[in-house]
């Protein structure tokens, strides 16, 4: 085994103080969203169909089920492969290039993509079983005892939804191109499993919020997503060390690369901020839909229309 060179590739002060003000600002408003999450946590909201004339509770269910358990099958199907993937780190970085990162078994399960894609099935069982419930149990339901479900299924989907949008996004306009530019070649994100999880998962929240559900997003709740995402940053710093027999840093995203400086910091901003412009257009999309009609043909045709816009299937 070779010996790691000595890299210093701490955080840098500007951003674990500009990840840990984030963390405190997301922290501070949680309160405030859990006071009147019940407002919109509601039967109504988390089990009826949005287009009751087209399938009723219980189809909703299932198909909420069925996309929970291709996602598994998915995660599942990624852990059985081997993968190795080379990182393009840009050209002020001081880690060292050209090492094979293993992310072939549970360790693809490190990756914020799987993160992401699990929480999202995840998401979608929870639901998928609240609305089996309901339908199963309508007449006799005390909603008092339900009140903890209806928050959850409405806060794990508020957490999932933007960050679909990111993987999408930041794989799409980010990773892809930067792989072009390097001398790796791009067939890491061509694996089938990989595909899916980098285009499917957004697809599958816009369909949950376009065509299939009434699940809410709220502007009250937008610190979710941010503190879910500060948690993988902190893990992505954690386990540095880890991805490579020889010890040598090495990050599986080349802009959470700590050893660019400010660079480092102004990558977290920009990751911040896309994040908030996924989570406002999933708070938006359903009034914008309202007020252009909200026919199931516009529904269909703006998820269509938006998916397009951030997945990428080829070079």
């Amino acid at each position: 085994m070779s010996k790691a060179t000595t890299i210093d590739s701490s955080p840098s002060f500007h951003s674990v103080a500009f990840v840990l003000a984030v963390l405190v600002a997301s922290i501070a408003t949680i309160p405030n969203a859990l006071s009147s999450i019940d407002s919109v946590a509601t039967l109504h909201n988390c089990t009826d169909p949005l287009f009751p004339h087209l399938m009723s509770r219980s189809t909703l269910g299932w198909i909420r089920i069925a996309f929970a358990a291709f996602i598994f099958v998915v995660s599942v199907y990624r852990i059985t492969q081997s993968e190795e993937i080379c990182v393009n780190y840009l050209k002020d970085s001081k880690l060292k290039r050209g090492i094979p990162i293993n992310v072939g078994g549970l360790r693809g399960q490190m990756m914020f993509t799987s993160w992401s894609w699990n929480l999202l099935g995840v998401s979608f069982a929870f639901s998928g079983l609240l609305t089996l419930y309901v339908e199963d149990n309508y007449e006799t339901l005390d909603l008092s005892n339900l009140k903890w479900a209806f928050r959850t299924s409405a806060l794990l989907f508020e957490t999932v939804a933007p960050l679909t949008m990111l993987v999408s996004v930041v794989v799409t306009y980010a990773l892809w191109p930067n792989a072009l530019k390097g001398n790796n070649g791009t067939d890491s994100f061509k694996r089938t499993s990989v595909l899916i999880q980098h285009n499917v998962n957004a697809i599958l929240s816009l369909l949950e919020i376009g065509f299939l559900g009434r699940l809410p997003v709220r502007f009250d709740d937008m610190a979710l997503a941010p503190i879910f995402g500060i948690v993988y940053i902190f893990f992505s710093w954690g386990v540095r060390f880890s991805w490579v027999p020889s010890k040598d840093p090495q990050f599986v995203y080349f802009f959470l690369d700590t050893t660019l400086g400010k660079k480092s910091t102004y990558a977290l901003a920009a990751l911040v901020t896309v994040l908030i412009v996924f989570y406002s257009l999933f708070v938006l999309i359903d009034d914008v839909l309202s007020f252009l009609g909200g026919g199931v043909t516009l529904h269909l045709g703006i998820v269509s229309a938006i998916s397009c816009l951030v997945c990428r299937f080829k070079d």
